[in-house]
C-alpha cells in the first residue's frame, strides 16, 4: 500500500506540474472566456481545458483503469474504485484578470476515501502535497496548523461563487459575523489555495458552501494531515465523492466556528443543482 501511494503521489504531482505549465503558458496570451450556464460568476477559459488535458494524458498514462473526474469533464470507468478529481484552473476568475491567486489541484480516492493530493501554485511555484498518514509538505518541507485559539486572534476565510440572491444573502450575514469575530477576514479567489493556505498555517480557517469535490478533495487531505478538522457548516464528516459545505481549521477553532455556521446552511436548491452538474461530469 505505501507504494502504491508513493507512486500515486508522484503521479499527482507530474499531472498538477503539467496542468501548471498550461497555467503558466497562458498568462501571456489573449484567453477567450465562455459563461457557463449563462452565469456571470461562474466562467472558463480555453486554458482550463488545455490543463485539464495535459492532467488526463499524465494520469492515464500511468493508471489507465481509473476514473478522472475534473471540473471540465470526466473520462473513465465512473465505476472504478479509484477515482482522481481534478480543477485544472481552481481561480479561474483571478487567473482571467491577472490577481496572482489560482493554482491546480488534483486528489486521488480510492474506497478507503483521499489517498493523494496535490495542490500547486505556477505564480508562486509552491507545491503542497499529503498522502494518507504521510503528513503535509510545502516544497518538500512539513507544514503543520496554526496554533491560533482564539476567534479575537484569527484571520478567517470564506467566499462565495453565486449569483443565488439567498447564497449571497448567506455570505454577506457570513462575512459580517467572522468580521465581527475575528481579527481579519479575507476572499481569496481560490477554494483550493485556501485549503492549502490552513494546512501551511497562514489562513487559521475557511469555509464555503456548496462545494464540488474537486475543489476540496486536495486541501482537505493537507488540512487533515497538517493536524487540522475538516467537516460539514454542522460538523458532519465531510463526503468524498459529493458537493458538500465545508469548513476547513486548525481544530482548535472548529467548535466556535462551528456555532458562527450553524445559522448558514445551505439550501436544498441548490445543493441539488450542484449535485446534478456533478452526476453528469461523473457519467458524462
Amino acid at each position: 500500500m505505501e507504494h502504491c501511494l508513493t507512486r500515486a503521489l508522484k503521479v499527482a504531482i507530474a499531472a498538477a506540474k503539467a496542468g501548471g505549465e498550461v497555467l503558466k503558458r497562458g498568462r501571456t496570451r489573449e484567453l477567450e472566456i465562455k459563461e457557463k450556464d449563462e452565469s456571470r460568476t461562474s466562467i472558463v477559459t480555453s486554458v482550463d481545458l488545455q490543463s485539464q488535458q495535459e492532467i488526463v494524458n499524465v494520469i492515464r498514462k500511468a493508471f489507465p483503469g481509473h476514473a478522472i473526474v475534473g471540473e471540465e469533464g470526466t473520462t473513465g470507468d465512473s465505476q472504478a474504485e479509484c477515482i482522481w478529481f481534478v480543477d485544472p484552473l481552481d481561480g479561474t476568475t483571478n487567473y482571467s484578470h491577472g490577481l496572482p491567486f489560482y493554482c491546480v489541484s488534483v486528489a486521488l480516492c480510492d474506497q478507503h476515501g483521499i489517498c493523494a493530493g496535490v495542490i500547486y501554485d505556477p505564480y508562486r511555484e509552491d507545491l503542497f502535497l499529503a498522502s494518507r498518514g504521510g503528513g503535509a509538505k510545502l516544497n518538500g518541507r512539513g507544514v503543520v496548523v496554526s496554533s491560533t485559539r482564539s476567534l479575537r486572534t484569527s484571520i478567517l476565510a470564506t467566499q462565495v461563487q453565486s449569483d443565488n440572491p439567498i447564497m449571497l444573502d448567506r455570505y454577506a450575514s457570513r462575512s459580517r459575523r467572522f468580521v465581527a469575530s475575528a481579527r481579519a477576514h479575507r476572499a481569496i479567489g481560490s477554494p483550493a489555495l485556501s485549503l492549502a493556505y490552513v494546512a501551511a498555517g497562514w489562513l487559521d480557517a475557511y469555509c464555503e458552501p456548496d462545494m464540488s469535490p474537486w475543489d476540496t478533495l486536495a486541501g482537505t487531505l493537507l488540512v487533515r494531515e497538517a493536524g487540522g478538522r475538516v467537516t460539514t457548516f454542522v460538523g458532519e464528516e465531510l463526503p468524498v465523492r459529493k458537493p458538500a459545505s465545508i469548513l476547513a481549521s486548525n481544530g482548535l477553532l472548529h467548535a466556535d466556528l462551528l456555532q458562527l455556521l450553524k445559522s448558514d446552511d445551505v439550501t436544498a436548491s441548490t445543493t441539488a443543482s450542484i449535485e446534478s452538474h456533478l452526476e453528469r461530469s461523473i457519467h458524462g
